[in-house]
């Protein structure tokens, strides 16, 4: 028991069935059968526990299966194609090698496992909301398996997917989010979709550190330097020489980051200083938040 799920729920008040073709049933247990390299066509099952099943090397195809459960179930080289997982939970399972074709797990969880994000990506729901709920679940069982660089992916799903929802119910892309969301929660869905979109293009969500670099270049090798030469007359050289353009952008350096650097130059009024005082702050906040990023890195790690 990987997960520590109490396997025993899931297969009481049900009958136990025989696991064959044309592989159909309703409230019915299928454990430890081995189908290995078999062909399962057009299979439809409704509330239904498989527990312990060997699906390598097997083809399930047009299948349907609705509120069923999966525990401790093998799925090594299996192909799923054009099959519904509707409201089904994969417990403790192993999937080595899957191969995902146009399958739908709509309202689907995953506990102690998870599916590649290479083979899942094209079979997520098309629905943000569940995109995201299915995503969200994924990337963090994908976390407390070690799996750190497929619950990155997944985790960018599900921002991505959140995004794509808060923007659809802002808009009333369509008749549901029209129904569910009135003016005041429209206001707060695109006010929630501004500060996502704030969080990416700052520091990449948390989850890049080269965009957060980058704007600290920008910031540092741009616009304060272009701001300081719009407000040069507010700075002055401390050995009262001229201040040039090479100086304005050392002076950057040594405000936003402790380079070691020795400028020379003052900020003497009101504006320089602020900008001074913005960027110090701006230089702060950057070194705070590659601190949490390395932090979360070696946890992983």
């Amino acid at each position: 028991m990987v997960s520590g799920v109490d396997y025993a729920a899931y297969y009481s008040g049900r009958t136990l069935g025989k696991l064959e073709k044309p592989f159909k049933g309703q409230d019915k247990v299928f454990a430890s059968f081995r189908l290995d390299g078999q062909d399962i066509l057009d299979a439809d099952f409704t509330h239904c526990t498989f527990g312990g099943i060997s699906f390598k090397r097997v083809t399930v195809q047009n299948a349907g299966f609705l509120n069923c459960v999966f525990i401790d179930c093998y799925f090594r080289r299996t192909e799923l194609r054009n099959t519904r997982f509707t409201g089904c939970r994969f417990i403790d399972c192993r999937f080595p090698y899957v191969v995902v074709k146009s399958c739908d797990f709509r309202h689907s969880s995953f506990q102690g496992c998870q599916l590649a994000y290479s083979e899942m990506v094209h079979s997520l729901p098309s629905e943000p909301n569940l995109r995201e709920e299915i995503a969200r679940n994924l990337a963090l069982e994908s976390a407390a398996l070690g799996l750190y660089s497929e619950s990155r992916k997944y985790r960018m799903a599900e921002i991505r997917a959140r995004e794509e929802h808060l923007l659809s119910a802002f808009l009333g892309r369509s008749q549901w989010y029209r129904d569910h969301f009135d003016f005041t929660n429209r206001v707060k869905t695109f006010i929630e979709w501004l500060l996502s979109k704030l969080n990416g293009l700052l520091w990449g969500y948390g989850e890049k550190w080269w965009v957060l670099m980058r704007n600290l270049l920008l910031v540092s090798l741009l616009l304060f330097p272009l701001l300081f030469y719009v407000f040069r007359n507010d700075i002055a050289h401390g050995s009262n020489g001229a201040v040039g353009v090479p100086q304005l952008f050392y002076f950057s350096l040594e405000n936003i980051v402790p380079t070691g650097i020795q400028s020379e130059v003052i900020a003497v009024g009101g504006t320089a200083r602020f900008l001074a005082g913005l960027e110090s702050f701006l230089g702060i906040v950057a070194i705070a938040l590659f601190a949490s990023y390395i932090f979360r890195w070696s946890l992983r790690r």
